[in-house]
């Protein structure tokens, strides 16, 4: 094994930990503290001016637990004439080699009762269903998609409606994240993907990234997440206690 592979295990084996170490404190918290931390977080997020700025903006839904919770944010996007868009997960096609077995991509959420409406998958996250895709606004498109409705002569290119829109701001979930902006993920690369193949495809300003943490979450100095190229840093990070983290 080479010294680059020695390093690429030891990465995986720090942020596996990490991972480890985040579940059993985040699974401590108390509800009442993920609600504060909550509100105060958001109350954060809709004062930055970046936000109120943004006419498209990307969220991703939280769980009921664990993680800080986006629904008052969704909210209000709705409230201020935004357009929402948020996570949606696909299998890639088996022929495309090199690629995820599944990857991300954001749609346009139509309502605050689109949104309320969504029925909620085994982690308890409000999920987009499959058969409205082709009804919504996407980012990227439906590339290396294997759904059915996808496939080549399945509709007309202009009533497809997909990989049109460009995002001004997304607000990411983590594990867990330091001062340094940077973010550990929950190791599935779907977001970090979906930023390299956004570079990639829209010949645009990246849009602002922002993450959500609650206290737990933000590691203190001198402590750093073990992150390598393909990791994202942020431009910002939102904190349970109401402080927002700048580059």
């Amino acid at each position: 094994m080479s010294r680059i592979d020695d390093e690429m295990a030891g990465l995986r084996v720090a942020k596996k930990e990490l991972r480890e170490l985040m579940r059993q404190w985040l699974s401590q918290l108390p509800e009442e503290s993920l609600f504060q931390q909550s509100n105060a977080a958001t109350h954060a997020l809709l004062s930055m001016p970046e936000y109120q700025n943004a006419n498209r903006i990307g969220i991703y839904l939280s769980m009921p637990k664990g993680e800080m919770s986006t629904g008052a944010i969704v909210t209000d996007a709705f409230g201020h004439r935004k357009q929402v868009f948020v996570p949606y997960l696909y299998k890639t096609r088996p022929k495309h080699q090199g690629n995820p077995q599944s990857v991300m991509d954001m749609v346009s959420l139509h309502s605050i009762g689109d949104w309320e409406g969504l029925s909620r998958d085994a982690w308890g996250i409000p999920t987009v269903p499959e058969k409205s895709i082709t009804e919504r606004q996407r980012v990227l498109g439906d590339e290396h998609s294997d759904n059915e409705d996808h496939k080549e002569g399945s509709q007309n290119d202009s009533d497809r409606k997909i990989g049109t829109e460009k995002l001004d701001m997304i607000v990411v979930p983590g594990m867990a994240f330091d001062r340094d902006l940077s973010r550990l993920g929950h190791g599935k690369g779907f977001y970090d993907y979906f930023l390299q193949r956004y570079l990639s495809s829209k010949g645009a300003p990246m849009p602002l990234l922002v993450g959500l943490a609650l206290d737990v979450q933000l590691l203190q100095e001198p402590q750093k997440i073990p992150t390598d190229a393909s990791d994202w840093r942020l431009d910002a990070l939102v904190v349970g206690n109401g402080t927002v983290v700048r580059r």
